[in-house]
């Protein structure tokens, strides 16, 4: 998952069968067991999730707003 730090990435995540999409979100940190992005879409609000609960993780194809 290194590959995608400081990226803007789509970010597919199942939280107790919840399931929560991320079009524009750029990884600041990744840990063993946890990531860390800013959700550009939302005033880069940051959340952090457990590593297991990622479902897909790619670069976005979302053009980031200027």
């Amino acid at each position: 998952m290194e590959e995608f730090l400081n990226k803007i990435c789509f970010i597919k995540i199942n939280v107790n069968e919840k399931v929560f999409y991320y079009l524009r979100s750029k990884l600041i940190n990744i840990s063993n067991t946890h990531i860390t992005f800013e959700d550009t879409t939302r005033n880069d609000e940051l959340h952090s999730y457990r590593i297991a609960d990622i479902i897909e993780i790619k670069l976005s194809n979302k053009v980031e707003a200027k």
